[in-house]
């Protein structure tokens, strides 16, 4: 037997096993902080740095040219259909609002990672895109609830379709917001350990760096086009009466008195440090960043090693200071859609089918104040 330990900047302590004095392309012996070497595996991008674009092809050959940014650039997703959209990049990129009036139609979906079929064809078969991916929800608003990134095939495909359903919403008065998640701040951090082997690869290639957690910290920064964009992404926004965050609120949140504002400006300044295992001297920043904190607590849906599950009285006084009637979260995985406490909590985060027109693709629509259940096949129903 052998033992393999996984590091957080990707590098491994491992054991080959006896097995390897006997196999061909396996070495021998005891490996300490081994960089494992990764292969690109299919079409992925693009990426863009300035007016640089790379993009890898189905020969798993990176390529790299000059681009005009005012240019439409194609996007080609590797999926068995081979889907192809086009996007233009935006003028300037700024920080999102924190607050919002609550439209005649809210779609709320999470937990998606890298799942391009299953997020694009929910998106389909509830009327929020067409099937060339433009957008077609008029003036409703699109919610996307964290963790895009690492896990599936087609992390860069999800990305840029959200970017540019980004700018077609605003035409006619409609808004897609991105609540970031762990999963994308475990990347700003250079922490790939739930990617897709491939993005390993391109990140060194790209940033010429073989160390995981330097290229990965590369790919996601503000040199690149899509990690300047996510990071003018918000971890907590409140449009009418509901709060939307990642994982959820501690009732602890209450003892520091922290804004809405104040958690966005406090992540925004942090989210490159790993306060989950590393804390530093600021118990706010430790706390809203680490185990309790806003995109990584589990307390609203369950009992978790660190704490217990939030209790109603609890629930309510969080409520209470956030001005808010309820909490839509995702990143605990539920079978369904499921509310609790009353109808306060919702969760969002279920095991997405990951293939197109699948019903275990499952996501939420506020309609004129009412909650509905939808799912990959457009199927609605009241909650």
């Amino acid at each position: 037997m052998g033992f393999n330990l996984e590091h957080k900047d990707g590098t491994r302590d491992k054991w080959s096993g006896l097995r390897a004095l006997f196999e061909k392309d396996r070495d021998f012996g005891i490996f300490i902080n081994y960089q494992e070497k990764y292969n690109l595996n299919g079409v992925d991008g693009p990426y863009i740095i300035n007016n640089q674009l790379y993009e890898v092809t189905k020969e798993n050959k990176l390529l790299n040219k000059n681009i005009d940014r005012k240019e439409k650039l194609i996007v080609n997703v590797g999926n068995s259909d081979n889907d192809q959209f086009e996007f233009q990049l935006k003028d300037s990129i700024i920080s999102e609002p924190e607050f919002y009036e609550l439209p005649e139609k809210l779609v709320v979906i999470s937990d998606i990672e890298g799942n391009f079929d299953g997020l694009s064809s929910f998106l389909i078969n509830n009327g929020v895109i067409d099937k060339n991916f433009n957008w077609t929800f008029g003036n409703g608003h699109l919610l996307l609830n964290g963790d895009f990134v690492d896990r599936g095939e087609n992390v860069t495909q999800v990305l840029w379709l959200i970017y540019k359903l980004e700018q077609e919403a605003i035409k006619y008065n409609g808004k897609v917001h991105y609540i970031l998640g762990n999963h994308e701040i475990m990347n700003f951090q250079g922490n790939p350990r739930y990617a897709n082997k491939k993005y390993k690869r391109v990140a060194q290639l790209i940033s010429k760096n073989d160390s995981l957690k330097i290229a990965t910290q590369y790919l996601y920064s503000d040199k690149t086009e899509l990690g300047k964009w996510l990071r003018s992404k918000n971890v907590i926004e409140k449009i009418g009466n509901y709060i939307f965050v990642h994982a959820g609120l501690s009732p602890e949140i209450l003892k520091y008195k922290i804004s809405i504002s104040d958690i966005n400006q406090i992540v925004r300044k942090n989210w490159d440090k790993n306060l989950y295992d590393e804390e530093e001297n600021n118990k706010v920043e430790n706390f809203l960043t680490g185990k309790k904190g806003v995109y990584w607590y589990r307390g609203l849906s369950q009992d978790y090693k660190y704490y217990d599950k939030i209790k109603e009285n609890e629930l309510n006084e969080v409520l209470k200071f956030y001005q808010a009637d309820k909490i839509v979260f995702g990143h605990s995985v539920v079978e369904d859609i499921a509310k609790e406490f009353n109808g306060k909590t919702i969760n969002t985060d279920v095991k997405h089918g990951q293939e197109k027109n699948s019903e275990k693709t499952k996501g939420l629509l506020i309609e004129n104040g009412i909650e509905y259940k939808l799912d990959g096949k457009g199927t609605k129903t009241k909650l």
